[in-house]
């Protein structure tokens, strides 16, 4: 029958007086090493917890504390009610102000003679705190869910025990979670496989999963016929031969393997086998691997202890499992396993090998390393003790000798920790001996219960029916380097040793060690490590006439010295080079006198290997070595190349290119310059290279071009010679360096004049030097372009090649000077014709100048050839000498016959020239007629105007006054016109239409009273365009005059009146009526009205050039819509 049971959530203020817990659980803090060394490992701890009945078990697992009680009795034993059942007690002790009260449905415990006897049997929780199996001395199992609930379900309905009606008769010992169920997330609400141990000896395979919660888990497959039931399957796998009852029960899988151990009181079994490939939800996973085994084909390894203990345990150790941020994500594999028997605690490791190994068969084990370790006699001698230890012992002194069987134990990773009825005992795994011990201070008749740990969070716990208590444990591996220490295991002891002084300890005997069984380089390499006396350690060594330990020691300690020691770092270093030196002439010494060719390759071998040791330290080392002091070392050993190893590592380059130079190792030195960045080595050795390597040193030279040629000039400049050991270049030093200087100046554009010079006085001076690329230097030298004459002083360049005879060059410096005269005449001097003709046309714009030099050189050819043949075809070379130009040059009785053909030839071409002249005239004069014939026609232009014709600027009737009409058919008032154009004139035409205006203007008005204002504003021209002028352009307008304009541009003639006039880009404009001229006025008269003509055809061409609307809305185009003043 399924009870339901009620659930009470604790409030905190309810909570405050009853459960106190340790503080470490609250806020964890690890201690300081120097407090953990002070403080004992161990340390018992009550937890103050107020029990509404006696507690049965208690566990805690993934830091949730489950607490069992046995619940109250009923009044009397024949009572049907009454009482209070058992109780499942829920705390998690990172929230522990909460806790859950889970009824179970059990009959409370019945009143006897003896006490309250209860049915409760066994409480089992698996190591994540989700799942817990309850069963009873009846054979009736409950199954609860104590994880998390998930969100939105019901509290009640989510943790009520379950009874497991599958499982009904069989009393439940043990029980073997699944691994992938503890290491999966806390949304699984699933129990996977799990094996049961009963007290049958039957080991049976389950699934549990709560109904309430199958919803939200992947196991949601029903059961046929057991709707409803926690078990999704039971699978019987196995039963023990003698049937002894199952006190423990581990299952473990890696890959596809299996092992699985289980134990009884006397005896321990090992299954090993595979992995079936069924899924989880069809069960049955484990039952291939037992049926070798019930079939009888494979018996399980087992092994049988005498005794028959109160109790049995099997309990296993397994590393936390943790992400790259530390959080702990579960358990590995175990690693050790302990079995509390009779005659003692059975322990050993664990060994999984690979799963695609083939070491491990069924009826094989995986427990390795098994000892007997027995229980310690009485009294104890323990290491850490409580301080009431004393005050306990002194009452029992007459137990010693006498074993006790403790009632229950736990295994942490270094201990044993082992529950008597009156002390806690804990033994090192190492040791075997007891490290700490407390006896227990417990009221009558209370007896401690059990020990229980958390897998997860490596806690401890025991209780009593009363109390509970927690071992607390403080860097349990504290000391576990002193045992591995005694051992002579140095590797353990210095990978558990915690503070630098118990590494340095562990190093220091560890160095003694090796040092008293004669390896004295490991000991070096030991005492390097240590704090051992530096001296100490020397003195053993230098006593022992070991150099080479010595050696490592000494590079050891370097190693370690800070970088701030700069004194005893270059010391150390220092001292080292010459023990480097030392052993590398013992080698060799050795070497010279062994006799075996054996011997002495190894001798060899071994002596290039210690070289290249000592190049790597001095590499490493080069900052702490002092360089004149290794360089002193290393010339007094003579040890060239270490010498010069040395040097190039701390950049003493001149001392490797001086090295070389002495060896007249001309290719090593220049090898040693290239690799160099500096440019000094360049200036400083170039002489004596360029002496012995020309080739190659230039070559080097114009692999650096930022090299400054000027300093190079002492070196290119020497005295060369021919060196027979430099190379097989034949060719002298000077060609290699006229080579680089060319490269510099051509093509490194260097304008440097002393490097200029310097190349033309080893081209003019070398007789070796090739006559052509001097010409080519010359031709091609660039020109300063300041003074347009090349970087290098002509005068000198004159001077120096008239000295050496260099005929061609002199020719074309006399060129570049402008000596054009000179050099025909140095050219002809040397009957040079061609040199000749080419400089007589270097001077381009000066024709004259050009026709001088021919004719010169003409008269040369006429005078030295003496050949009319020749004469003629010198004529053919230029363009500027005709045969007349030459005829004076050729001797009175030459016959005419000899050059007729030339001089009729001659005669043709001028007739000819003369011909297209004339056509020319006859072409030019054509054109003039025509443009006349134009010209005259634009006078007659006519336009058309329509009578309903308007002004485009004030929109009158247009023919109402006088008007202008343009060919683009724009047409305006001329007053109109007038007032439009001056918007758009700039301040020049304003004035000039102003002085027009003012001219134009007659000195004297008719008697018409109208005109007389008009008239005086006129005279006064001058004053107020000198006022305007000052004031702006706004002011210059105001200044025009339309209606004096009008009458100036109409002529001003009383009977002649203008009506329209034509205007456009044609040229001006042209009269409707002309006026006449009388033929009867005088000549000075006829000159004014010509002037006046033509000051009013001025005045017109501003006024009507072109269209204000075409042409003038362009230049007003950057106005505004709105001038300044009116509104929009």
């Amino acid at each position: 029958m399924e009870q339901s049971m009620a659930i009470s959530q604790t409030t905190t203020s309810q909570l405050s007086a009853s459960l106190q817990l340790p503080a470490h659980l609250l806020t964890p803090s690890p201690p300081s090493l120097s407090q953990a060394d002070d403080s004992p490992i161990f340390s018992l701890g009550r937890v103050q917890f107020a029990l509404s009945s006696p507690l049965f078990s208690l566990s805690c697992t993934a830091n949730i504390l489950l607490l069992c009680l046995n619940g109250v009795p009923r009044p009397s034993p024949n009572s049907t009610s009454g009482g209070q059942p058992p109780q499942l007690i829920r705390i998690d002790l990172d929230r522990p102000t909460e806790v859950d009260n889970i009824d179970l449905a059990i009959p409370p415990p019945v009143q006897t003679r003896d006490g309250p006897v209860s049915t409760l049997h066994r409480v089992h929780a698996d190591p994540s705190g989700r799942h817990v199996i309850v069963s009873t001395t009846t054979g009736d199992n409950f199954y609860v869910f104590v994880g998390t609930l998930p969100a939105g379900s019901s509290t009640s309905a989510g943790r009520r025990a379950k009874p497991l009606a599958r499982l009904k008769g069989a009393v439940i010992d043990a029980v073997s979670w699944s691994p992938s169920a503890t290491s999966s997330s806390a949304a699984s609400f699933s129990t996977r496989e799990i094996l049961l141990g009963t007290a049958t000896g039957q080991i049976l395979e389950t699934t549990l999963l709560d109904p309430a919660l199958a919803e939200s888990s992947s196991f949601s497959l029903p059961v046929p016929g057991r709707s409803g039931a926690p078990e999704r399957y039971v699978k019987h796998l196995y039963t023990l031969a003698e049937r002894q009852s199952i006190t423990g029960l581990r299952c473990e899988t890696w890959g596809k393997r299996a092992a699985i151990i289980v134990t009884t009181k006397t005896r321990i079994y090992q299954f090993i086998g595979s992995l079936s490939g069924r899924r989880e939800e069809e069960g049955g996973i484990l039952e291939p691997m037992f049926q070798q085994y019930t079939s009888g084909e494979v018996q399980p390894k087992s092994l049988e202890l005498p005794g028959e203990p109160l109790n049995s345990e099997l309990h296993f150790f397994a590393p936390l499992r943790t992400d790259s941020k530390g959080v702990v994500m579960g358990a590995t594999l175990p690693k050790s396993v302990a079995w509390l028997t009779g005659p003692g605690i059975y322990h050993g490791t664990l060994s999984f090998p690979p799963p695609s190994s083939d070491h491990l068969h069924p009826g094989d084990g995986i427990i390795e390393s098994a000892s007997l370790v027995p229980y310690p006699a009485e009294p104890s001698s323990p290491t850490h003790v409580s301080s009431s230890y004393d005050k306990f012992h002194a009452g029992h002194e007459d137990d010693e000798g006498r074993t006790e069987m403790p009632i229950s134990m736990a295994l942490t990773e270094w201990h044993f920790v082992l529950l008597y009825e009156d002390k806690i005992r804990v033994i090192g795994l190492l040791s075997d001996k007891v490290v700490y011990e407390e006896p227990l201070d417990l009221p009558p008749g209370v007896r401690p219960l059990r020990l229980s740990t958390d897998p997860l969070r490596k806690t401890c716990w025991m209780h009593t029916d009363q109390s509970i208590f927690e071992l607390v444990i403080k860097d349990e591996d504290r000391d576990v380097w002193k045992i591995y220490l005694g051992r002579s295991n140095w590797e353990l002891a210095r990978r558990y040793a915690k503070t630098p002084r118990q590494r340095d300890q562990v190093l220091a005997a560890e160095a003694d060690a090796y040092f008293a069984m004669g390896r004295y380089i490991q000991s070096a390499q030991c005492y390097a490590q240590s704090s051992k006396s530096f001296e100490e350690v020397v003195l053993r060594f230098v006593d022992k006439n070991e150099r080479d330990a010595l050696r490592y020691y000494l590079v050891a300690k370097l190693e370690r010295l800070r970088r701030t020691d700069l004194t005893q770092r270059m010391m150390l270093a220092t001292w080292l080079v010459e023990i480097y030196l030392s052993k590398i002439n013992q080698l060799e010494d050795i070497a010279a006198a062994e006799r075996s060719p054996d011997d002495v390759e190894n001798l060899k071998v071994e002596k290039s290997l210690l070289e290249d040791e000592m190049r790597q330290f001095l590499s490493t080392y080069k900052e702490n070595l002092d360089r004149k002091t290794v360089f002193d070392l290393l010339d007094r050993h003579g040890r060239d190349e270490m010498t010069l190893y040395y040097a190039s590592i701390v950049g003493d380059h001149e001392r490797i290119i001086t090295h070389w130079v002495f060896e007249a190792n001309w290719t090593k030195a220049l090898e040693a310059l290239n690799k160099q960045e500096g440019l000094d080595l360049y200036y400083r050795f170039a002489p004596v290279l360029i002496r012995h390597a020309p080739k190659e040193t230039v070559e080097t030279f114009m692999r650096q071009p930022s090299l400054d040629v000027r300093r190079l000039i002492p070196a290119v400049s020497a005295p060369q010679r021919r060196s027979p050991s430099a190379s097989n270049d034949t060719r002298s030093s000077s060609e290699h360096v006229i080579k680089y200087l060319q490269y510099s100046i051509l093509q490194l554009q260097n304008t440097d004049a002393s490097v200029h010079n310097t190349l033309l006085t080893l081209f003019a001076t070398d007789s070796s030097a090739d006559e052509a690329d001097f010409l080519h230097f010359l031709a091609v030298s660039p020109n300063n372009p300041d003074t347009g004459d090349p970087y290098y002083d002509l005068d000198y360049a004159l001077r120096l090649c008239r000295a050496n005879k260099r005929v061609q060059a002199c020719v074309l410096i006399y060129s570049k000077m402008g000596l054009y005269e000179s050099s025909v005449d140095l050219a002809l001097e040397h009957d040079d014709l061609e040199l000749a003709k080419l400089n007589a046309d270097k001077p381009e714009d000066d024709d004259l100048l050009r026709k001088k030099l021919w004719l010169k050189i003409a008269r040369y050819v006429v005078g030295q050839k003496n050949d009319i043949k020749t004469a003629m075809r010198f004529l053919e070379s230029t363009d500027l000498l005709k045969i007349e130009d030459i005829l004076p040059f050729f001797p009175d009785f030459v016959v005419i016959d000899d050059f007729k053909d030339e001089i009729c030839s001659a005669l043709e071409g001028y007739s000819a020239h003369i011909e297209r002249l004339k056509d020319d005239m006859d072409e030019a004069t054509r054109s003039a007629e025509a443009i006349k014939s134009d010209i005259a026609d634009l006078r007659n232009r006519f336009v058309v105007v329509d009578a309903s014709e308007k002004c485009g600027s004030c929109g009158l009737p247009l023919l109402t006054r006088q008007f202008y009409v343009f060919p683009c058919q724009h047409s305006f008032h001329a007053d109109c016109l007038i007032n439009e154009v001056t918007k758009h004139l700039s301040p020049t035409a304003l004035r000039r239409m102003l002085d027009l205006q003012s001219q134009l203007s007659p000195s004297s008005a008719p008697s018409r009273p109208h005109r007389r204002n008009l008239v005086e504003d006129t005279q006064n021209q001058g004053l107020k365009l000198a006022a305007a002028s000052v004031q702006g352009l706004d002011q210059l307008r105001k200044l025009v005059l339309p209606d004096a304009l009008l009458g100036i541009i109409g002529g001003a003639i009383p009977g002649k009146q203008l009506m329209g006039r034509v205007g456009g880009p044609f040229g001006g404009g042209g009269d409707g009526v002309v006026p006449s001229v009388g033929a009867n006025l005088s000549a000075s008269a006829k000159k004014e009205a010509g002037e006046k003509q033509g000051l009013r055809e001025a005045l017109d061409e501003l006024l009507a050039s072109s269209c204000v609307l075409c042409e003038g809305a362009i230049t007003s185009v950057d106005r505004g819509f709105v001038d300044e003043g009116e509104e929009m």
